[in-house]
Order: structure tokens, then sequence, then C-alpha cells
């Protein structure tokens, strides 16, 4: 889109902000606490019965906005008391602009006509599809064949990554609402049916939330996608060698985000404001990534590396999974911790799935895909396994001896595995890892995927059955004299 002039350009930004159902006024003059300022563009709306006001400065310049500019938008948003700051700019932004929004309420967009093609997509609340088939438990579905698969929680609200339909969906669990939905980007392909050209959206991999954005991994694509979550809009594609399959976490000061490649034999730490990386190799060996987790403490990495360890130096046929410990700090690894079993002289084909951390009882959890082990407990002091939680088999997994506990949370005094092959979510208490209850979630292909917790409510996702499960853990029964379905052997 190009614009004949800086007017004709500030009144295509006020027009696209008027489709979006705001008023957007030109050049208005705005009284602040100390001075009056004449403003670009003014939006005002209202969201959920609530008065909305953003200051948008347009710069359609032949060089990239300064910091300075920046430091500007943002004094003026501070003396009119605006709700945000926009600087659109087509030129983008240099990068000490960039750093000079962290942790503030300054949006900057370097494309208003991707700003609308995301902005502009559904606004409007969709209610989930309650659905009682009798298959296990009730279920949410949505509205199209959008798949859910991974899981973030943002306050109250949940993202969801949709495998099916290439989107983020941001849901309120409490009113059973799809809030928006947001579509990624798409690509050109080759239909395997007819051999025809097709477009095809990218799935949305791993996600991470640093400073008011949205990290998504672009499964099948060159990069990393970063959506400003006020605005809904893709603000950014971050090229990564090996592309956006891969795990992802964030730094508890939400200023470094880390990314461990499925592809490449690394990880990358990214700047959340400027977007430069720094690639770190995996140990020596190490190939593809299930899992990634971040200390709490901000000074160590965990990465579930699928295959390349060693067993007191020693390569075994097969897998050789492992958990790598980094010290961000020192910037060196501290550990690998091998975690495949040894059978017959062959490693088993595990993976570590998912990384969940306590730091109250100083203990990490990783579930393990592939493996009889199910969920390994280690002392986040030591870096030592210190046991196993071998669930049993389920009468509703007919085809593996392992669960594949895909994802696992702490809740309270009680650790929550949610077992795939068996179709279950389990209750276990946290002191004696004994399972005191389980919940049969229904029956379909490739089972649950992942779950998060808001208050008292667990949220988990069920791609095949396309929908979410919300389950009130407080209003179970949680009898802990059942008879436990768990071994638990130590290490």
């Amino acid at each position: 889109m190009k614009f004949s002039d800086w007017r004709a350009y500030q009144n295509e930004v006020a027009a696209f902000f008027r489709r979006q159902g705001c008023n957007a006024e030109v050049e208005k003059i705005v009284q602040g606490v100390r001075a009056k300022h004449e403003v670009d563009v003014h939006v005002k709306f209202h969201r959920s019965g609530i008065e909305c006001t953003w200051v948008v400065e347009c710069k359609l310049w032949k060089t990239k906005v300064p910091k300075e500019k920046v430091m500007a938008l943002k004094s003026i948003v501070d003396d009119v008391g605006a709700d945000r700051g926009i600087i659109v700019s087509e030129k983008g932004f240099q990068s000490g602009a960039l750093d000079a929004v962290r942790d503030t309420n300054i949006t900057l967009v370097t494309s208003i006509e991707e700003f609308e093609r995301t902005a502009s997509t559904n606004s409007s609340e969709e209610q989930l599809i309650y659905s009682d088939s009798g298959n296990g438990m009730v279920i949410y579905k949505f509205p199209d064949d959008s798949k859910p698969q991974h899981l973030l929680r943002y306050g109250e609200l949940i993202v969801s990554a949709n495998w099916g339909s290439g989107t983020i969906s941001i849901v309120d669990p409490k009113k059973r609402t799809i809030v928006r939905t947001i579509e990624l980007d798409r690509y050109e392909s080759k239909s395997s049916r007819t051999g025809k050209r097709v477009i095809r959206k990218h799935p949305a991999g791993d996600m991470a939330i640093a400073e008011g954005r949205l990290f998504v991994g672009q499964v099948f694509s060159d990069f990393l996608l970063v959506i400003d979550i006020e605005t809904h809009s893709i603000v950014k594609r971050i090229y990564l060698p090996g592309g956006g399959e891969g795990q992802i976490a964030v730094s508890p000061d939400e200023k470094s985000i880390y990314f461990a490649s499925n592809k490449e034999n690394q990880f990358y730490i990214i700047d959340s404001a400027t977007y430069k990386f720094e690639p770190i190799s995996y140990p020596l060996g190490g190939r593809g990534c299930m899992s990634l987790s971040a200390d709490p403490g901000g000074r160590i990495i965990y990465i579930g590396v699928q295959r390349g360890g060693k067993l007191n130096g020693v390569s075994y046929f097969g897998g050789n999974c492992f958990v790598a410990v980094y010290d961000l700090s020192r910037k060196e690894y501290l550990k690998t911790l091998y975690l495949a079993e040894i059978n017959n002289g062959r490693s088993d084909d595990a993976t570590p799935a998912c990384i969940e951390i306590d730091p109250q009882d100083q203990k990490i959890y990783i579930g393990m895909f592939q493996s009889m082990r199910g969920v390994c407990v280690v002392d986040s002091n030591s870096y030592e396994v210190c046991a196993d939680i071998r669930f049993q088999k389920g009468a509703h997994n007919k085809h593996f001896n392992w669960v594949d506990p895909l994802s696992v949370k702490v809740y309270e005094n009680y650790l929550l595995s949610l077992n795939r092959n068996n179709c279950e979510l389990a209750v276990l208490d946290k002191t004696s890892l004994e399972v005191i209850e389980t919940f049969y979630l229904g029956e379909a292909p490739n089972g649950p995927r992942d779950l998060e917790i808001i208050s008292d409510e667990v949220i988990i996702s069920y791609p095949e059955r396309n929908g979410l499960i919300i389950l009130d853990i407080e209003a179970t029964s949680l009898n802990k004299s059942k008879q436990p379905t768990a071994n638990v052997a130590a290490d």
C-alpha cells in the first residue's frame, strides 16, 4: 500500500480505526494536565463497558523512527491520561526505540496494511458449544474445526494455539466464550491428493507472553511470530534458523524469550524488545526438543532434548534423551540429566515432553513421552532423579504400555498429570506421589494435549474432540482413601 503524502497516510490510519468500530479524529487538540497536545489520530472506543482512549502518531518517514519519538509519545500519553499510545511507521523503528517500549503502554506498528489484516479478524465474542455426548467429560467445542492444542494462561484468560485452523484463540473460560480469534500466516503448497496448488495456514506451535506480546512458534515456517495482545495484531516475524518448530519459555522479568529449536541443534536467547537473538548450541550430540522451562529465579533454563545423550559417558543404540541444565549467568551447561531407560543394551525412544518447576518443594516434574517412567521427579538442587511416577495402563489405552503425561502442573498440594494415552487427568498427592483420583476425559485419536489452571478450574485442550474440558477441581470428590493406581519407585 502506497501513500501520496503524510496526510493521506494519517487519514488512512484514522480510517482503519473507524473500520474497527472506533471513533477516530485526525489532528485533534487534546488538553493534558500540563499542556495541550495535537495528536495525529485520537481514538476512542468501548470495551466491556469501559471507555478506552488511544493516541496514535503516524510517521511516513524515509528512515526508522528513533527512541526520542517513542519517549515523546509516552510523555503525551501520560499527560492526557490515554490508555495506550501507538506509533505507525512503514519504515520501522531503531533498536533504541524498540528497547524503550519495554514495560510501557506503547505499541509500535510497522505496517498499517498488516495491522488491519490481523486486527480486523473476528472481534465479536463467540460462544463455545456445550457438548455432552456421553464420551467422557463434557466438552466446550470450538465453532469451527480449530483443534485446540497448546494452552497458555494470560491473567483470567486462556490463549489457545489451534492446530486445525492455524489460528490463535483468546478464550474466557468463565464465560465459555472465544473473545478473539487471530489468523496466522499462510503458505503455498500442493495437494497430496490432487497435486493442485493450495493455500494452507501455518499451524500454531508453542507460545509465551512477554511485555504484552504473544510469541508463537509457527510450525512449517521460518519464523517466530510476535502478536501485540492489546491490538491482536502481528507486529514482527523473527526469522530463526530452523524456523518456528520448537519450544518457548520466558524469563521471569519478561525481557528474554527462550526458543529451543526442534530442527537446529541449538536454542536462542531473544531480546523481547529488540528481537535480537543469540544462538546457543545444545550439548554435543543433542538433537531435537520437546520441552523447555525457565526457572522462576531467572538463572536456569531446562531443555528437554530428544536424542544424543550419554549415560556415564556411554551412548547406547536408541534415543538417549536427556534434560540439559543451562546457567544463563555463567553461560554454560551445569548438567545433562540422562532420562532414557536401558533395556538389553538399548536405550528406549523416550522424550521429555513437559517440565514443571515447583520452587516451594524444590522439585522438577518431567513428563516422559513414550516412556514407562511416567513422570520423573527431580531434585532442583542436585539435579538428580529422586523418584518415578509409573502410571498403570488404563482401560482406554489400546495401543501403548506407557501413558504419555504430556502436561504436568502443580496445584496447591496436588500434582496434576494429563495422561494422553489413558485419556485421563490424574490427580496426585504431591507429598506421597500417590494417585488420589482420575478423571476420564473421553476417547478420541491422539488423546488430550495440554492443561492450564485458573483459580480452581483446570482447562484441558482436546484437539480431536475440538474443544476444551473445564473441570472445577474443588467440586470433585478427591477421595484420598482410594487405592493408589501408581507405583512410586525411588531411583
